[in-house]
């Protein structure tokens, strides 16, 4: 060839001389785009498509334009922190795929939308063996009318599972009669045989108790037994709890309140019903269980008052109550069978009165416990006679006070 035909061309010897310089300008009009929340832990990839033009000098060649597809990636993470579901049923928030993998069900969207509010739900007959989860009637949210021969079986997650914590989020059976769960009964098997759980009906919405299971494999059956058709409503949280975890009681204490104030209330004290059901306030015969309260820190007395209708009834052999009506009760001359019991000293009657600051029982006074150790109440009832029942709030003091 001519030389004039080459010299608009570099040549292929004069390309690696070292005193040539060529310069490719090749740009990328369109890069790869991440965008990133924090501070995270799980994340759900989406992948999309996006075009934008690339533009490329090549020797020897004319310019051309030519389009490539690239990949355009969105990272959202976020934690797996507590949701409300549509059903009103506590859950975890996860991506829909780990929700599913786990065996819970998707109720609802959390995580502006990138989430699932996951719940883990037990029906009558299932048995699991899930650390946590909710034990509902079969139609919740709404009550169920038919009758009910409903058990879970819960097997214990590990070996160091040595409690599990029953919150009921909603329960609503028929009343007791006499103080005897005759029609509707919740029961409680397969515990530590040193540890029973009362027989429970009427409205408890709102308690909660500890089952003791250190000392057996398992399985632990809750069941719910009705006589009727009337309207139920169960929702209950089951927690499976090693010695460990910030929410374990105390050995013993059927109930734990770990707050700096609350209240303490006896079972079936409730006047309301959130389906209308037969409602009858009084509590149960043949308790005795204690209620106890995690001791805060820089904290050395608790008052309780009288928040409710208070009634602990005790007769004597000839049926006739054993301290007026509208009074307060202390100590064994006035309670031999049902009594509460706050810093050692037995209470009963219509009014929470120790003495210690009116000598007047026809009024309410407050009661406080100075006394170190653990914090703990109890209550005691008898085979026979029941009344409304107690609620009295609690309040730990300062020790500065």
């Amino acid at each position: 060839m001519g030389a004039d035909f080459l010299s608009p061309f570099v040549t292929l010897a004069n390309f690696f001389k070292p005193d040539v310089i060529v310069n490719f300008n090749n740009t990328i009009e369109s890069i790869n785009v991440l965008k990133r929340i924090r501070p995270k832990r799980k994340h759900i990839r989406k992948k999309c498509l996006a075009s934008g033009p690339r533009r490329s000098r090549k020797l020897n060649s004319k310019h051309k334009s030519k389009t490539r597809f690239l990949e355009v990636f969105q990272v959202v993470e976020f934690d797996h922190v507590s949701c409300t579901s549509s059903s009103g049923l506590e859950g975890t928030c996860l991506p829909e795929a780990e929700c599913t993998d786990s065996g819970g069900a998707t109720m609802g969207t959390c995580a502006d939308g990138y989430g699932t509010c996951c719940v883990t739900q037990f029906g009558c007959d299932d048995r699991s063996a899930a650390e946590s989860g909710w034990f509902t009637n079969p139609d919740f949210p709404s009550p169920s009318t038919e009758r009910l021969s409903c058990a879970f079986g819960l097997d214990k997650a590990s070996e160091d599972i040595k409690q599990i914590r029953l919150d009921f989020s909603n329960f609503e059976l028929l009343p007791p009669t006499d103080g005897s769960c005759q029609d509707d009964q919740f029961i409680v098997s397969g515990q530590n045989v040193n540890s029973p759980i009362p027989i429970l009906c009427g409205i408890n919405s709102g308690q909660h108790i500890y089952i003791e299971v250190g000392n057996v494999d398992g399985p632990i059956y809750l069941t719910f037994q009705t006589v009727s058709s009337d309207s139920r409503l169960f929702s209950i949280k089951v927690t499976q709890l090693t010695s460990s975890d910030d929410l374990a009681a105390p050995t013993g204490c059927l109930q734990y309140f770990t707050d700096t104030q609350g209240y303490l209330e006896s079972f079936n004290h409730q006047d309301k019903s959130d389906i209308v059901i037969s409602r009858i306030p009084s509590y149960l015969n043949n308790l005795n269980y204690a209620m106890c309260i995690e001791r805060k820190a820089e904290t050395c007395s608790v008052t309780y008052t009288n928040s409710g209708t208070m009634q602990i009834v005790n007769y004597d052999a000839y049926g006739v109550p054993v301290i007026p009506p509208d009074q307060a009760g202390v100590e064994i001359l006035n309670c031999p069978g049902d009594w509460l019991l706050i810093s050692a000293t037995r209470l009963c009657g219509e009014r929470l009165n120790d003495g210690s600051v009116f000598q007047d029982f026809t009024v309410n006074a407050p009661i406080t416990d100075n006394g170190a150790g653990p914090i703990v109440v109890w209550f005691r009832s008898d085979e026979s006679y029941v009344g409304d029942g107690f609620k009295l709030m609690y309040q730990q003091n300062s020790c500065s006070t």
